[in-house]
């Protein structure tokens, strides 16, 4: 089971035992005082409650603190880059390295800012290191103040609506009364004392239970307790959650911003409950796909095969001249998609031009389609275009790559040649062709390995009256990756835009600031 889960059944089944006895009593006290004959049978029920509940309490020890990370452990939204995915592990190894917190050990604000201050420190080292940097420069230096603010806005605001959903009488109880809680637990443990004190004179024979008794109260501490490791768990969840959008550069252009551009695919990570913002203008931009290809890989009729009729080609891609720029729709999404069709690498006639503009294309893709001929076994002009890819995105560790989808074409010249009965079912291969094509994916496999996110075998020839559909094929692969590749764009888009902000704000600030000096307006 969870972690939460046995966090919550732990505290009811605690609050049961210790509080049915007293039920229990409200309901035959009155008559076991007067009819002393069943008293002697009722009073062990309050010791042997009890009594259960401190061995209960012994052997079902309380989580702590340090337990808070395999109970809440932070997810990465789908727009977080592998970057930032490797930092989740960095929080968690800190909150499971904190020092407990309980009732004794109220968290004071020098403790949340020393964690705080400590688990910035270590994200740092793990942004730096993967950017080339190191420490000495220290681990706020990099930071701007915006987004050191961004951080403490969002993870209290956050904090606030968790407080509010989850602590009873928040909104009500004032800090000052909060601060006498303790006092208040004091004064109904010496109340409690008293009482049980008092009927012992009635049945001296409890007094032999008062050891137990006092232990088992120690119930209603632990449960405080509980309540205080859950709060402050939830602070080191947040504020690492907000540290690693921080380090990633997300929170330039302050809270605001972030929650407009991001809020709906993160408010089911750090707002569990809250509504969701919008992702105002950027929910719109276009996932771009680029299809790249040797040349006679059948690239050009996958293009074909694959925008039929709704195909518009609007220009070349800036900055190029063959980069054909197509925009269509999916059938069942109704995403705006931008497909790039380059020009066909790996031969004798490819200027050095041509190749620059198939690196640019690769470069801005969310998704790329990298066709390949499934009867041609000469891959290395492929896996290169892959290695330069993954080089290209190593140096840019706060975009998230594209997805890259094998597209195997030509599979009628698989063995059998002379046989071709589609639909071939590669995946569960149980004749000859079907094997043939499964064989040529395990073998493209084995070049890529993980780098290679699907695979698409197709035929788009115009030989067979009964071609395979790419519709059948590569658009399942297309939707089930869609997600991915429009994080991919929202993020890169996101980022440009926050460059262009950074100066229009420092020009109006300048302005502002001119206004106010020569005007004399605050």
């Amino acid at each position: 089971m969870k972690g939460g889960y046995w966090f919550s059944l732990r505290m009811f089944v605690l609050l049961a035992l210790w509080a049915l006895p007293v039920l229990f009593y409200a309901v035959v006290g009155s008559i076991a005082l007067y009819q002393t004959g069943w008293f002697r049978w009722i009073v062990w029920v309050l010791p042997a409650l009890w009594t259960l509940a401190w061995i209960v309490g012994k052997l079902w020890s309380p989580p702590r603190l340090q337990h808070a990370a395999h109970r809440k452990p932070i997810h990465a939204p789908e727009f977080w880059s592998p970057q930032d995915e490797a930092a989740i592990s960095v929080v968690d190894q800190f909150r499971e390295s904190v020092a407990d917190v309980s009732s004794q050990s109220l968290p004071g604000m020098d403790r949340f800012l020393a964690d705080a201050s400590e688990l910035a420190r270590r994200l740092a080292a793990h942004y730096h290191a993967a950017n080339g940097g190191g420490e000495s420069d220290g681990f706020l230096n990099r930071l701007t103040l915006v987004e050191v603010l961004a951080v403490i806005h969002l993870a209290a605001e956050d904090l606030e609506d968790w407080t509010l959903r989850k602590v009873p009488g928040s909104e009500l109880a004032t800090i000052g009364q909060i601060g006498r809680v303790p006092g208040y637990i004091n004064i109904l443990d010496n109340l409690q004392k008293v009482a049980y004190l008092g009927s012992a004179i009635l049945n001296p024979s409890r007094l032999l239970s008062y050891p137990l008794w006092r232990k088992s109260g120690r119930v209603t501490v632990e449960i405080q307790n509980e309540l205080i490791r859950a709060f402050y768990g939830r602070y080191l969840r947040q504020v690492g959650y907000y540290m690693i959008e921080m380090y990633s550069g997300r929170l330039r252009g302050g809270s605001r911003n972030y929650r407009e551009q991001f809020g709906r695919m993160a408010s089911a990570v750090h707002a569990a409950g809250g509504s969701a913002d919008a992702l105002s203008s950027l929910r719109d931009v276009a996932t771009t796909i680029a299809v790249m290809g040797q040349v006679k890989a059948g690239k050009s009729s996958l293009v074909n095969a694959l925008v039929q009729e709704n195909v518009a080609v609007t220009s070349v891609l800036p900055q190029t001249r063959e980069v054909a720029r197509i925009e269509f729709l999916l059938p069942g999404s109704s995403n705006k998609l931008t497909l790039l069709d380059t020009p066909g690498y790996s031969e004798a006639s490819v200027t050095r031009r041509q190749q620059q503009e198939i690196e640019t294309a690769a470069e801005i893709a969310d998704i790329v389609l990298l066709v390949m001929a499934a009867n041609v076994s000469a891959r290395e002009p492929d896996v290169q275009i892959v290695r330069q890819l993954g080089e290209h995105y190593r140096t840019k560790s706060h975009l998230k790559p594209p997805t890259i989808i094998a597209v195997l074409t030509h599979i009628d010249f698989l063995r059998p040649v002379r046989e071709w009965s589609p639909p071939y079912d590669w995946r569960h291969p149980t004749q000859l062709k079907e094997e043939s094509i499964a064989a040529a994916v395990a073998y493209t496999k084995e070049l890529f390995g993980e780098a290679i996110a699907g695979y698409a075998c197709v035929y788009t020839g115009d030989v067979h009256d009964a071609p395979t559909s790419v519709a059948d094929e590569l658009v399942p692969q297309l939707l089930e990756h869609l997600d991915h590749g429009h994080s991919a764009a929202i993020l890169k888009a996101f980022y440009q835009r926050l460059s262009r902000q950074r100066y229009e704000k420092l020009a109006n600030q300048l302005i502002g600031l001119a206004k106010s000096v020569v005007l004399g307006r605050p």
